[in-house]
């Protein structure tokens, strides 16, 4: 340990002696002296909620952190069993991610996401070209995570204590959800931003009943452009350990002059709080079509809503080698078709517990009861193994 922290302070500093370093250089080498000591110390806290660099959990952002000409790697990987009350268990090879990142030099950089899903699915989740403008602007623009929600940007395992994602992340905003585009990052004065240019969603995907807004989004993949949507957050992360905010998205979803626009708007407030053991989270969120009842899979209602809150105690908090034993707590609620007559909604309460022997491993173990008017879901226990690297 002290060889290893010796040699990146030698790396940092042998470059110092020989010329005298731009301040912005100076300053990353700085940040990247203090990443060192803290990875030798701990690793990032598990069940951390801290907001990291532009958005991105800290494996995904390490290339912000490379110096120019070097390449960065990590990744992570779930493994989740799933027993349904009155349906087939199922054990899925979830995902395993890899990231790798370039840096060009002091202000260019590549940074990418490429996942498998289901032990035979591949995709790219992003892939963009960064610049900074100023030390508190950035450009973005390529294959980009929507910026909207607590968890489709920060969706590494080992960030949240449930086996799976939100329910009401996965089907009313939806994660995990990228498309192709273009825009700016940001941090000031405690704030930090995203706003993008994007393609919009595909309307002809849409199964608002069944699947929420999962089934519009395109992915990048020779994605219809006709219509552009517009994607932006704000968040206060200027108080450690608290993050609250807004984001919103909007534009139409039709792709083509033939038919409806499909006007799509899609809003949310979030907050998130960190304090000792404890651990506290919550998210509302609506979605909205235009002309649903038009769509190629005809939906009841143009409207769909859904929040949760959330509340974990880390019985191991502040232990020496990382460790963390976090019970929790979910309430939620979701509708999809919020504006039709009758009661649609799901209720859903999740209980369980997320054990971390070091922070970059999860072992998560959870049953959620969920219930509807038309009894028509079921109760499911969820047992995932996620890592991050």
């Amino acid at each position: 340990m002290l060889l290893r922290m010796s040699l990146t302070f030698i790396g940092l500093a042998a470059p110092l002696a020989a010329q005298d370093p731009s301040p912005a250089e100076l300053a990353r080498r700085l940040d990247v002296l203090a990443q060192e000591i803290q990875d030798l110390q701990l690793g990032p806290a598990a069940g951390s909620f801290e907001l990291p660099t532009g958005g991105l959990a800290p494996s995904a952002s390490r290339v912000y952190r490379q110096a120019p000409g070097e390449v960065a790697t990590g990744g992570y990987g779930e493994m989740t069993y799933t027993r349904p009350d009155d349906g087939a268990a199922e054990w899925d090879l979830h995902r395993v991610v890899l990231y790798f990142g370039y840096r060009f030099d002091e202000n260019w950089l590549f940074n990418s996401e490429i996942e498998f899903e289901h032990g035979d699915e591949v995709s790219v989740e992003f892939a963009y070209l960064e610049g900074r403008l100023s030390d508190d602007l950035g450009l973005r623009i390529g294959h980009l995570l929507v910026p909207l929600g607590l968890v489709n940007e920060i969706h590494e395992p080992t960030t949240f204590p449930s086996a799976e994602r939100p329910l009401v992340e996965r089907f009313v905003l939806p994660t995990t959800w990228h498309e192709n585009g273009a825009g700016f990052t940001g941090e000031w004065g405690g704030f930090s931003a995203r706003a993008y240019v994007m393609n919009g969603f595909d309307a002809s995907g849409f199964d608002l009943e069944s699947s929420g807004m999962r089934g519009g989004r395109q992915g990048g993949g020779e994605a219809a452009a006709e219509n552009l949507a517009v994607a932006g957050r704000v968040d206060w992360v200027g108080t450690p350990g608290l993050l609250a905010g807004v984001s919103a998205y909007s534009g139409d979803s039709g792709q083509d002059d033939t038919g409806p626009d499909f006007a799509t708007t899609v809003f949310d407030l979030h907050a998130q709080w960190e304090w000792r053991a404890l651990r506290l989270r919550g998210l509302w969120a609506n979605s909205q079509i235009e002309d649903a009842a038009l769509l190629p899979t005809p939906a009841p209602g143009e409207e769909l809503e859904g929040a949760y809150v959330e509340a974990g105690w880390d019985f191991l908090a502040g232990d020496p080698r990382g460790r963390a034993l976090i019970p929790f707590v979910r309430a939620e609620r979701y509708d999809l078709s919020a504006d039709a007559p009758g009661d649609t909604d799901v209720r859903a309460l999740t209980a369980g517990v997320a054990f971390h022997p070091i922070p970059q491993i999860a072992f998560k173990l959870d049953w959620t009861d969920l219930e509807n008017d038309a009894d028509t879901v079921s109760d499911v226990l969820a047992f995932t193994v996620g890592f991050v690297f």
